[in-house]
């Protein structure tokens, strides 16, 4: 997919990671992710938290134990960071 291992095409690497991309200036962001999710590891989910709140960027990481890949749109706290982000002021 981007030409080689990251040993060998790093640059390529890099320009496909949206860690590159994260700035203070983001969107807010949540992440919600499964412990046990089979094709991404939540370790990709930390890292990405991680460079959110190294770049001051608002976000939320909320890891669900014994949980794969699920639909989490019925949880609350997807419902509570609408409520916070994306209401307003009134």
């Amino acid at each position: 997919f981007l030409g080689g291992t990251p040993e060998e095409v790093p640059d390529q690497y890099k320009i496909a990671s949206p860690l590159t991309y994260v700035s203070k200036d983001d969107p807010p962001v949540l992440t919600i992710h499964g412990d046990r999710h089979l094709a991404i590891p939540p370790k990709q989910a930390e890292l990405l938290d991680a460079k959110m709140k190294e770049a001051g960027a608002s976000h939320m990481l909320i890891i669900k134990k014994g949980v794969g890949q699920e639909n989490f749109w019925y949880d609350n706290a997807v419902w509570d960071f609408f409520d916070k982000h994306l209401k307003g002021e009134r």
